[in-house]
């Protein structure tokens, strides 16, 4: 069904003026699925499937969560016309039609994606989903036929709806939808998603690897848990109910599919009821695919006898002749199923052991027993052949002993009919008490599981709690130091601040005891200089009055002088001494 598309399914577009730039649309799954079902799916190139191994291999490793993917432009959004009708489940109702015709069936692969290595189922119409672990559970990407990027995805905690690569819808997970101005950080997922299922869709192109059995028995319950959580929201929302009302015809279109991977779970149940001892069982495929290269081995994969016209019919006599052969093959693998169950149950319990062996007798003889009668029943039928031609040449001639023969023959086949009624309901009874038997381990293994997953789970919680104290108690240390620290530093500063006050205090006094002295040594050098003039004064005042005295003395002598008469000569006389004007002589 290559033409299956959901961004261009009759899809009506009614642009609007949104913050996003978005644009309503309105998907139609179930008118796709009917308007493409005539349309033949290309034959795969690649293996689609292949048989299991039983070599040994590591753990899964998970994938990065949706915070640690690279980081990539938001993609742009767009909403669903007229959601009152349910259009926007019919992304999550398009994977979940697919998931649920799966059931229980194996990955048909794996492959290498940057050290993660996804389950694959390939649908026979071209429809792929890859399942890769993450913590909390597990990530699956839809993809439609042919189509390179998903429709659809699902983490444990939301589910992301694309219409050719626009975000269209997000659903949280209990399968409401996300309301469009509430998406906040999911666009950026979505986004990271979107580039992701591109990447996983080109690295599935290269080299494909065999599912190996112990990890998908390990980890399988983990798988389908998260299914049946998502099946539950399913049926807690009206308006997807209401919308998978509508979709009988894409119910439909996935019959074959679901045939075909019922066929692919029974082959692995009774695989696994040997405790994988045997080679690997063939693959499951439609019976146009051994048209291919890799599916011409019969060993390793047998077509489904039920052909596909249109996508959901099937040839009925095709179909009762597979049956019986796999009625047949079952019976072989119930047989030695119960065997190795036996010898399981043997080291468990002496009693169960007991048990075992007297059902393992009553089988043996029930098989023997059914043997003998089907050798009789040849005999018998052999016989009436030859009574039958005996007949037709003496027919004319003894009609009476024809007639005898005739009810002989009649009373033979009501007892072998009998016969053939009690063989087939022991065979009924003995496949009931098998499958009885296996149930009860497939649910005494389960509870094993649970109980460690439970285990784990505490574990993990305590180791979680004493991280989480011990985290605590780092904290409250590193914080505790980090206040001394801040403390000693604020006395730190504090003595420093206080150190550089004295030495500025100290400068400061000593400046003023500098100036201090200046201003006594300019005061000493005023009153010098002032007592320096003062004497320079006196002296020259008294210079001034000496010489005053003088010239005093001077005039008054020559007054006299010119007072006098003119005397006489008189004989000289010593001429007198002068007074001193100071006092001395």
């Amino acid at each position: 069904m290559a033409g299956f598309r959901i961004s261009h399914l009759s899809a009506t577009v009614a642009l609007a003026a949104l913050a996003v730039a978005g644009c309503n649309r309105t998907p139609n799954v179930n008118q796709a699925l009917l308007d493409n079902q005539s349309a033949a799916a290309p034959l795969p190139t690649l293996p689609a499937t292949l048989p299991m191994t039983d070599v040994a291999a590591p753990p899964p490793a998970p994938a990065p969560a949706a915070a640690a993917l690279p980081d990539t432009r938001p993609i742009r959004t767009v909403r669903v016309h007229d959601p009152r009708r349910g259009a926007e489940y019919a992304y999550a109702d398009a994977a979940s039609r697919f998931s649920d015709a799966l059931g229980e069936a194996p990955p048909d692969y794996g492959f290498d994606y940057a050290g993660v290595q996804p389950w694959a189922w390939e649908g026979y119409d071209d429809s792929l989903v890859f399942a890769e672990p993450v913590s909390g559970g597990y990530r699956t990407y839809y993809y439609q036929p042919g189509e390179e990027q998903p429709y659809f995805v699902r983490d444990p905690y939301y589910s992301y709806g694309y219409d050719n690569g626009q975000l269209a819808v997000v659903y949280d997970a209990g399968g409401d939808i996300v309301p469009w101005e509430d998406y906040g950080p999911q666009v950026v997922y979505a986004s990271r998603y979107l580039v992701r299922g591109r990447d996983l869709w080109r690295a599935s192109r290269g080299d494909r690897i065999s599912i190996n059995v112990q990890n998908w028995t390990n980890y399988r319950i983990n798988y389908f848990n998260q299914q049946q959580r998502w099946d539950a929201a399913r049926s807690r929302q009206p308006l997807w109910v209401n919308y998978a009302q509508q979709g009988a015809a894409a119910q439909r279109h996935w019959q074959a599919e679901q045939a075909r991977r019922r066929i692919d779970q029974q082959r692995f149940d009774a695989w696994q009821a040997q405790g994988f001892r045997a080679a690997p069982p063939p693959r499951a495929i439609p019976a146009q695919w051994q048209q291919a290269s890799w599916a011409r081995d019969p060993h390793r994969f047998t077509p489904v006898a039920a052909t596909v016209a249109g996508g959901a019919a099937v040839a009925a006599g095709a179909l009762i002749a597979h049956n019986a052969q796999l009625h047949r093959q079952q019976q072989q693998q119930l047989m030695q199923a119960q065997q190795a169950n036996t010898v399981r149950l043997q080291r468990e319990q002496a009693l169960q052991q007991q048990q075992q062996r007297a059902f393992a007798a009553r089988e043996q003889a029930q098989a023997r027993s059914f043997q003998a009668g089907q050798q009789r029943e040849m005999q018998q039928q052999a016989a009436l052949a030859r009574q039958q031609q005996a007949q037709a040449a003496r027919q004319q001639q003894n009609e009476h002993i024809l007639a005898q023969r005739q009810q002989a023959q009649a009373n033979a086949q009501r007892a072998q009919q009998l016969r053939n009624e009690r063989v087939a309901i022991q065979r009924e009874q003995q496949a009931a008490r098998v499958q009885q038997q296996q149930q009860r381990l497939v649910a005494q293994r389960e509870q094993q599981a649970a109980r460690a997953q439970r285990d784990q789970q505490v574990r993990s919680e305590r180791v979680t709690m004493r991280r989480e104290q011990q985290a605590a108690r780092m904290q409250q240390q590193q914080e505790r130091a980090a206040a001394q620290r801040e403390q000693q530093a604020a006395r730190a500063e504090r003595e420093q601040q206080m150190r550089a006050e004295r030495a500025t205090a100290q400068r400061e006094q000593q400046q003023a005891r500098i100036e201090r002295a200046n201003v006594q040594r300019e005061q000493q050098a005023a009153r010098a200089e002032q007592q320096q003039a003062r004497a320079q004064e006196m002296a020259q005042r008294r210079q001034q009055a000496e010489a005053a005295r003088t010239q005093q003395a001077q005039a008054r002598a020559v007054q006299r002088a010119e007072s006098r008469p003119a005397p006489r000569p008189e004989p000289q006389r010593p001429a007198p001494h002068r007074e001193n004007p100071h006092g001395g002589r």
